[in-house]
């Protein structure tokens, strides 16, 4: 069924596949699942619509949990929020979005999640250092 709302992009013709899965640490192996890449050293691009909202005068939380079962050496998993008029089977790195978050690990020296916003047409990384959990 996730195949039917998730939309991988063909942006690029070797971006890594995802595959349903509960990983290698699970609770419960029916209810734990969730999409998981299947291959590593590859990039990849899922996107799923939802629908349209407003947050004026609304506080918005958008998360997301990730779970690295291998000991990488420098990898990222970020989410974005790109605008309604993505084709997502097209959508690739350069595809504009209003908000992008999510870890980076590379090296010792960088562990820390990014937190970009688009405000009027540009990419503004907000200036608080925040660490992620390895």
């Amino acid at each position: 069924a996730w195949t039917r709302r998730w939309v991988e992009s063909k942006h690029k013709p070797d971006y890594g596949r995802f595959v349903l899965s509960a990983g290698k640490f699970y609770g419960d192996a029916e209810k734990d699942k969730g999409i998981q890449t299947s291959q590593d050293a590859r990039f990849y691009a899922i996107s799923s619509r939802f629908e349209p909202f407003s947050n004026r005068d609304k506080t918005l939380v958008v998360q997301f949990t990730v779970k690295h079962e291998q000991n990488i050496d420098c990898g990222g998993g970020y989410v974005k929020l790109f605008p309604a008029s993505l084709n997502q089977e097209d959508m690739h790195g350069d595809s504009e979005y209003n908000i992008m978050f999510g870890p980076d690990i590379c090296g010792p020296g960088t562990k820390k999640v990014h937190v970009i916003l688009n405000y009027k047409g540009k990419n503004v990384l907000i200036n608080k250092d925040i660490r992620c959990k390895v």
